[in-house]
């Protein structure tokens, strides 16, 4: 499902990523973790194509993706659901629009749009709320919503950048039992996160970039 081979990333002469070799199944749930700054959001922007590498090849579901033209992006991104850190929500939209936009988007008629976006919105505790704007919501109910859109259309690859950082413990441990189940029904799941309880609340392969490499790959704690 994803595949990293020889991946080095700088940023104004600053090695972010150097000679990164790593491959992810597809159905594998995987922890990406180390301090802030230290290029985990960086390696998620790469797997779909926000960034490309200063060398090396990404591979993503069979697509080469540091290789990718413009015009195929949308063939890559309609394969991944991603939640991002700063939500990313489109502020004119209602909280349901918000969803039926991404799903539409990806070719799904009107009312069965409609049907998911609720539905999802639904299991995260949101349905109150469809009508709702982003900026009329606390931030764990915005984390939520973008969570909602990321998983609506049901993608073969979840990337998820901080999810938990906005929802408290226990949404936060309905948030990683929702990310399990999705993982358990076939998808591939990859976690960005620095917070060591929630590496520890699930014994997933574990995935630790210290200064530009992988320096750890297992079950954590190691």
């Amino acid at each position: 499902m994803i595949r990293l081979h020889e991946v080095h990333k700088s940023f104004d002469h600053r090695n972010v990523l150097r000679g990164v070799n790593i491959a992810v199944d597809p159905g594998e749930f995987v922890f990406l973790t180390g301090p802030s700054g230290v290029g985990k959001t960086t390696f998620l922007r790469l797997l779909y194509a926000a960034e490309r590498p200063t060398s090396g090849e990404v591979w993503v579901n069979d697509m080469r993706v540091d290789d990718l033209p413009l015009h195929k992006l949308p063939y890559l991104r309609r394969t991944m659901g991603v939640i991002f850190q700063d939500f990313k929500l489109l502020k004119r939209k209602s909280v349901l629009d918000n969803i039926t936009f991404v799903l539409r988007f990806h070719g799904i008629p009107p009312r069965e749009a409609h049907r998911r976006a609720y539905l999802t919105l639904k299991r995260l505790g949101l349905q109150h709320r469809q009508s709702a704007f982003p900026d009329a919501l606390s931030g764990g109910e915005q984390q939520r919503v973008a969570i909602a859109r990321a998983l609506a259309y049901q993608p073969r690859l979840i990337l998820a950048d901080e999810p938990t950082g906005n929802l408290d413990a226990e949404l936060a441990a309905e948030l990683m039992s929702l990310l399990c189940d999705i993982n358990y029904q076939g998808a591939t799941v990859l976690v960005a996160t620095h917070d060591h309880a929630l590496l520890e609340s699930i014994p997933a392969r574990t995935l630790v970039l210290q200064r530009g490499v992988i320096a750890y790959d297992g079950i954590w704690p190691p």
